[in-house]
């Protein structure tokens, strides 16, 4: 059992490949998976329309890694790929003019690309991968790429030998990382973009030979607080969890025990489990709370008086969008459906008020939405599966690009 809950903790990273949950066809938290498409063909051209079913270009993507404010950015599986590891090359797909430019290249990608955590810090992006055998440490290199869109060229900010990521997000001009340490700790460290130097903030230790010990699950931050996901294993069958707030300077403020979160959980053991699931959505927004495994719990609540409160009842195919730079303004989420109207939500920060709307597919054939991407025009890019659920019949891939106030939110 211990040995199990080391190997788990290394799955942690391998299932975020993509961050898309969907709870009828998750992988096994034990088994490593390969990097995922965010269709289900590799490189496939897939074709881009705007609500009103015009289309507005196509692209041949392996994988959507982030929407900016006048861009797709996305990555296609080299014809130079090979057993020992992908070859992976990066784009960026000019929304008006539909021109496509190549941002660089990264040789033998293992099976660990962040693409839920990529971050925007001014005109740059940052993105984790890991290259070689991710099994082993020794084999292994963490790299954390700079795309500036200025340039449109890649860069290698820093590569760490053996090291593995968690989990980023930006502060500043600075990034906020939670990386695998030596032996089994957890590392919080501070990379500033303009300077390039790093630091360690904080260090988590896990005892491998025990089985206890606690895991960073998951990083945030808004615009005044830095929020962890803690896991504290006490033993092999028991675990809490908790939410830790910082400051911007890492000073700490509180810590809220969240370990009531997976109330849907039925089986003997379940709660614990749980709660050790790979997170694929965490935000915090003071007082409103989001969290999303990649299991059967998705919850959304608010922290008050030091505990936190249930504020809807979610649906564990209900998924929160992914954001580069997120909204002060609102949440937006959608419903997983295979439905030919798609529901989608949006809760806003202010007063709490939740609004919905519905996003009916110009098309008889019906798509699953698999997730969706948000700019900071509040743009959204619906990224749809291309398979229909009845037939199996397998359908032209197919991405809509939108804005929210094209939909009709009450």
């Amino acid at each position: 059992m211990k040995r199990a809950i080391v190997l788990l903790g290394l799955a942690f990273i391998v299932t975020l490949s993509s961050c898309e949950s969907n709870s009828a066809s998750n992988p096994t938290a034990n088994s490593p998976q390969p990097i995922a498409s965010s269709t289900s063909n590799p490189n496939e051209v897939t074709s881009i329309y705007d609500i009103h079913n015009v289309k507005l270009g196509e692209i041949k993507q392996d994988d959507i890694l982030a929407l900016t404010d006048d861009s797709i950015i996305f990555s296609q599986a080299s014809t130079r790929s090979v057993p020992s590891g992908t070859v992976m090359d990066y784009y960026r797909f000019m929304i008006k003019t539909n021109e496509t430019i190549k941002l660089g290249t990264i040789k033998n990608l293992s099976n660990y690309q962040a693409n839920c955590d990529t971050v925007a810090v001014g005109n740059s992006l940052y993105l984790f991968v890991t290259t070689g055998d991710f099994i082993h440490r020794e084999k292994r290199a963490l790299h954390l790429y700079k795309m500036d869109l200025t340039t449109n060229k890649m860069s290698v900010a820093f590569t760490e030998k053996g090291g593995f990521p968690y989990s980023m997000t930006a502060v500043g001009n600075k990034l906020i990382m939670v990386e695998l340490g030596a032996g089994s700790s957890y590392k919080i460290e501070e990379y500033n973009t303009e300077t390039g130097k790093r630091r360690i903030l904080k260090i988590y230790d896990f005892d491998e030979k025990a089985g206890t010990g606690e895991w960073i699950l998951k990083i945030t931050s808004d615009d005044k607080s830095i929020s962890l996901l803690r896991l504290k294993i006490e033993s092999s069958v028991k675990s809490r969890l908790y939410l830790d707030v910082y400051d911007h300077t890492m000073t700490f403020l509180r810590s809220v025990d969240i370990s009531t979160i997976p109330s849907q959980a039925t089986e003997p053991d379940g709660v614990d489990n749980q709660l050790r699931q790979p997170v694929t959505g965490f935000d915090f927004v003071n007082p409103y709370f989001y969290y999303q495994n990649f299991s059967i719990t998705t919850f959304m609540g608010k922290v008050e008086k030091d505990s936190l409160h249930s504020i809807m009842d979610l649906k564990p195919t209900i998924s929160f969008s992914r954001e580069l730079v997120k909204s002060k303004v609102s949440a937006l989420f959608h419903e997983v459906s295979n439905r030919k109207d798609i529901d989608l939500y949006l809760l806003h920060y202010t007063d709490g008020t939740l609004k919905k709307a519905t996003f009916s597919i110009p098309d008889e054939k019906r798509y699953t939405i698999a997730s969706c991407l948000r700019d900071t025009k509040d743009n959204l890019l619906l990224i749809m599966f291309n398979k229909d659920p009845d037939t199996g019949e397998t359908l032209p891939a197919r991405f809509y690009y939108l804005n929210v106030s094209d939909l009709d939110f009450k």
